[in-house]
C-alpha cells in the first residue's frame, strides 16, 4: 500500500467533528438563553405545549424565539381569556439562521396569569424566552 499499509482517514476526520459540533451547538444554547434576571419565561419546546406565565399590564416584554436546527415554523399565542396579547408564527430564516418576526416586543392590558401556547409545525426543538424590559426611570 503506498502509505504504509495505513487506510485513509478523510471519512474518519469527518465523523470526528460530529462531537464538537454538538458541543458549539450546546454551547450556543447555553449561552443565548441562560436566563437573564428580567427572564419570566423560559422553554424548550419539540411539540405542542402549554405554559402559564404571570405579566404585569403597563411592562414592556419581548419574546425570544431561538435555535439555527430548530423547527422551521412555531405558532404562538400568549393570551388570557380571549385576549391576546401576542400570536405569530415564527418563520425560521436560512441565511441568517434566526425567526421572523425578531423578538417582537408585546405589553398586556391586565396583571395575571396568561396562557402561552407553542406549537412547532415540523420537527426540532426551539428554545422560547419571555423576558421583562427594563423600565428606565424618567425622573434621573
Amino acid at each position: 500500500m503506498p502509505n504504509g499499509g495505513k487506510m485513509p482517514e478523510q471519512p474518519k476526520k469527518s465523523r470526528s467533528l460530529i462531537p464538537l459540533y454538538i458541543v458549539i451547538t450546546l454551547f450556543y444554547i447555553v449561552i443565548a438563553f441562560q436566563g437573564s434576571e428580567n427572564s419570566v419565561l423560559l422553554e424548550s419546546v419539540s411539540e405542542e405545549s402549554d405554559f402559564q406565565v404571570n405579566l404585569t399590564k403597563d411592562i414592556t416584554y419581548k419574546f425570544w424565539i431561538d435555535n439555527p436546527n430548530g423547527p422551521e415554523k412555531v405558532n404562538v399565542t400568549i393570551s388570557k381569556d380571549s385576549y391576546i396579547a401576542l400570536q405569530n408564527t415564527f418563520v425560521l430564516t436560512q441565511p441568517r439562521k434566526s425567526y421572523l418576526p425578531e423578538n417582537p416586543e408585546f405589553t398586556v392590558k391586565e396583571s395575571g396569569v396568561y396562557h402561552v401556547h407553542a406549537k412547532p409545525l415540523n420537527s426540532g426543538t426551539v428554545y422560547m424566552e419571555i423576558e421583562e424590559l427594563e423600565v428606565k426611570n424618567h425622573n434621573d
